[in-house]
């Protein structure tokens, strides 16, 4: 009686790599944590979200939010984010803060941009 048991999970956040076959995904990765695959929004992404490039020595952190979709682990770090010009190329690039929330939790905060895949490059 009284005795307490404690149980501890490691759950550290993993990239998984798209399979090859899948040609639009192609050098791509999806973060997961567990059994949950996270994505990027727009509205945690300074309104962006398909501009996102995770390089493979981005430092990803995984914290509670209970104050964020009624509580939600989230995964924080720093993401590239792309401009293209008018032509479709590239106009610069810049390190910004990235959030991705559980796949489970996206589209509840209006209409925008998501993202499951990120290019590594």
């Amino acid at each position: 009686m009284g005795d307490v048991i404690e149980l501890v999970l490691p759950m550290p956040v993993r990239r998984v790599a798209a399979h090859a076959a899948v040609k639009e995904d192609a050098g791509k990765v999806a973060l997961q944590r567990g059994p949950i695959v996270f994505c990027a929004e727009g509205p945690d992404n300074g309104g962006r979200a398909l501009n996102l490039t995770l390089p493979d020595n981005t430092k990803i952190s995984a914290e509670f939010r209970p104050d964020m979709l009624k509580g939600v682990v989230v995964l924080t770090g720093k993401a590239l984010a792309a401009a293209k010009s008018v032509e479709g190329k590239i106009a610069s690039t810049g390190e910004q803060d990235f959030l991705a929330i559980p796949y489970y939790a996206w589209a509840n905060r209006g209409a925008g941009e998501m993202k499951v895949w990120f290019p590594r490059k």
